[in-house]
């Protein structure tokens, strides 16, 4: 009797499984699979005209990166979209596949507009949604239940690293998966307003179960920044207040613990709202806390979009016009920041819902150890640190000149839609070049790069030969930042950053000391100041003057035969504007 109850029991709890909607799945601690999440917006858009699902370009793992649009209108194409002021948000779920509340969070919030639940079709009326539905399929793909130590459900989940192990989401600039290439063809095309990038958190306990990464204010176009921080994020907070979800800023920590401060997040253009920001497209980062339940995560996520869509769908006509403002003023703005710094001296009180952190004795290593006491809840204001200031800032040129031979970086302007013209003929031009003068360069790779940092340079002007077919580009353009952010070699994300230029590190040419003995001989009598500074150099440096071979490469680097193209960053710069021979 006893086994025919258990078997009774078994028998209905699969029964209710097998009948569980899959939009549902996160209520018993569980997250779709990959082929379960298309397979749903595949059938959503059979059955509702006012969505379709795109295939855009392969992923690494072989798989499309597929886009799901809602247009109330069922139209589909982003420039007639654009005449008719709709505002486009884009929606990117599972860039770490470990964390995937937004690719639930979004099948619910997609089929919720398109049945209109709670009226929430209403929320279509001036915004068109698409949603990126796993962006990491590989590590989508690679699922398990252990690789994220420290988060609370679902019982499985996907994997941080992409097919090629790489963290997608510091690869927005470098752009080495196929999946940023896709990506890349996506925001061109669809030139979002609003862009969200779902993620659950790492780090300190607290009671929030949202917390947030918005653009970082100082870094938007001023119109933008403004209106973001004065109207649109104090206008979210409350809504997110209301839907019983109070929000924080994302908790990074100045300090061990939150009490002492937490300060806005960076991020440059390696992450996804900074590559967004270059296009003067307002981003947010939400970070569900990783020990909330699995099921409450999804549900603030959900809260999370759908207060955007509110915002979004009520400001429309502000957010179009600020958009086209900031895009026009890019054009003609003449100076753009490189890198920036946190402002220590300013900050504001944000109401923080934490709990004490307290220490006591390791039972592991029989140190002390840090904890959070759950019974111990507090609200207080702590210090909110949300300025940052520009620490290098560059002048445009009037032109760049992008050699034909760096096809890697050609080819990643292009795919941004980078407006470039060619040479049509070999042209020798005077210009303003940069010499690397320091740099450094970490001792271990950072996702698949020896990233560097520290850049410093000097410039010159000189009379260099370029080649038919070299591109040149005129700075004119509403993806100005993209443009200045990625050729300039002092930008923390730069192309030089990222390698993409190392070749020039390395010098090619060199000289045998028993020939040039005579040749160094020979600069020294007929240049008087190279002569000078020599004896001086002997004279205050001891090492350097019991070193033959240091002063016979100190007057080889000074004559003519020292190659001009060491240390020179390849990408020319012209500064006034002129009739170049171009195609």
């Amino acid at each position: 009797m006893k086994f025919l109850y258990l078997f009774l029991i078994l028998y209905i709890i699969t029964i209710q499984i097998q009948a569980q909607k899959p939009e549902d799945k996160y209520l018993s601690n569980k997250t779709l699979t990959y082929q379960e999440t298309i397979d749903y917006y595949a059938k959503l858009a059979k059955m509702h005209p006012q969505a379709k699902l795109f295939e855009y370009e392969k992923t690494d793992a072989g798989f499309p990166l597929h886009l799901f649009v809602i247009s109330q209108d069922k139209d589909f194409n982003p420039a007639s979209l654009s005449k008719k002021n709709k505002r486009i948000i884009l929606i990117n779920n599972g860039i770490h596949a470990g964390e995937p509340c937004g690719i639930d969070a979004s099948i619910n919030l997609a089929k919720d507009l398109l049945t209109n639940k709670n009226n929430a079709a209403e929320l279509l009326n001036n915004t068109v949604v698409c949603i990126i539905p796993v962006y990491n399929v590989g590590g989508s793909i690679n699922r398990g239940c252990c690789s994220r130590a420290n988060q609370n459900g679902p019982e499985e989940y996907g994997f941080r690293g992409n097919a090629r192990n790489l963290d997608l989401n510091r690869d927005f600039i470098k752009c080495d998966s196929q999946n940023s290439h896709a990506f890349t063809t996506i925001f061109q095309t669809w030139k979002p307003d609003i862009f969200i990038d779902t993620h659950s958190t790492n780090g300190a306990d607290y009671q929030h179960a949202m917390t947030l990464i918005p653009t970082q204010h100082n870094k938007l176009h001023p119109l933008l920044g403004n209106y973001l921080k004065e109207t649109m994020l104090p206008d979210l907070y409350k809504k997110m207040q209301i839907k019983n979800y109070p929000m924080c800023p994302y908790v990074n920590s100045v300090n061990e613990t939150p009490d002492g401060g937490i300060a806005d997040f960076l991020e440059t253009p390696r992450y996804s709202t900074g590559y967004a920001a270059l296009f003067n497209t307002i981003g947010f980062v939400t970070e569900a806390h990783m020990l909330k339940p699995f099921p409450e995560r999804v549900k603030s996520t959900y809260a999370f979009l759908i207060s955007m869509l509110e915002i979004v769908n009520k400001e429309n006509d502000k957010l179009g016009k600020l958009k086209k403002e900031a895009d026009n003023d890019i054009i003609s703005k003449t100076e753009f920041p490189l890198s920036w710094v946190i402002d220590t001296t300013k900050h504001e009180k944000f109401n923080f819902m934490g709990y004490e952190a307290k220490h006591k004795k390791s039972n592991v290593t029989g140190m002390e150890r840090l904890y959070y006491d759950t019974l111990a809840p507090y609200t207080k204001g702590i210090n909110y640190f949300s300025s940052y200031n520009t620490e290098i800032s560059v002048k445009k040129p009037e032109y760049y000149i992008v050699p034909q031979a760096w096809k890697e970086v050609v080819e990643r302007l292009k795919w941004n839609k980078v407006e470039m013209k060619r040479l049509q003929k070999d042209t020798a031009l005077i210009v303003q070049v940069y010499y690397l003068e320091d740099y450094k360069t970490s001792e271990k790779p950072f996702e698949g790069h020896y990233l560097h940092s520290n850049i410093k340079t000097r410039t010159e002007t000189s009379s260099i030969n370029f080649n038919k077919g070299d591109y040149v580009i005129q700075v004119n353009q509403s993806n100005n930042r993209y443009i200045v952010e990625t050729l300039e070699p002092q930008a923390t994300d730069g192309f030089f950053a990222w390698n993409f230029f190392d070749e020039i590190l390395q010098q090619k040419e060199w000289f045998s000391a028993y020939v040039f003995e005579e040749k160094a001989e020979e600069i020294l009598r007929n240049n008087p100041g190279i002569k000078k500074e020599f004896e001086e150099k002997k004279k205050q440096d001891a090492q350097f003057a019991s070193n033959s071979m240091s002063q016979l490469y100190f007057i080889y680097q000074r004559s003519i035969y020292f190659e001009k193209v060491y240390l020179r960053h390849p990408i020319a710069r012209i500064n006034v504007r002129m009739n170049l021979p171009l195609e």
